[in-house]
């Protein structure tokens, strides 16, 4: 019951928000602009999150800090190298079963759950997990679907 209320409370956090967003999706799963932007255009600061498991991950420049519905009170920590591939923001670090890989792509996302309009994708690898998700400038609202 515990692990339900604290993944309800990172819904909600996310809920609080609206922006409008482009509107472009790929069948990969993460969606890709049409022209390359530099990694200085997609915000210093970005919030992830998915569902089914809950996850968060909070990156300032390169630095990561994870979270689970278990580990609200002492996320993991990460810093590794922001760059920009193929249009998508990563952050990336890390060696074996520490190794990440952060993907934020521009395009509408949306998670499921919250009915919120998200103007990137996300994709996380951590060691052997992926997870999947929307993200946004924590800065900026999202609006509902």
């Amino acid at each position: 019951m515990k692990k339900m209320y604290l993944g309800l409370a990172l819904v909600i956090a996310l809920a609080g928000c609206k922006q409008p967003v482009p509107e472009a999706t790929t069948s990969s799963g993460l969606d890709t602009p049409t022209a390359a932007m530099p990694a200085e255009d997609f915000p210093a600061t970005l919030q992830a999150a998915g569902t089914e498991p809950f996850w968060g991950v909070r990156v300032e420049g390169g630095k990561l800090s994870y979270t689970t519905p278990e580990t609200m009170d002492a996320p993991r920590m990460f810093e590794g190298k922001r760059e920009l591939h193929d249009g998508a923001l990563t952050v990336q670090g890390g060696e074996g079963d520490a190794a990440f890989k952060l993907t934020i792509a521009r395009g509408e996302c949306s998670d499921g759950m919250s009915d919120l309009r998200h103007p990137f994708s996300a994709e996380f690898v951590l060691g052997k997990d992926t997870f999947k998700g929307c993200a946004r400038d924590p800065a900026v609202p999202v609006e509902a679907l």
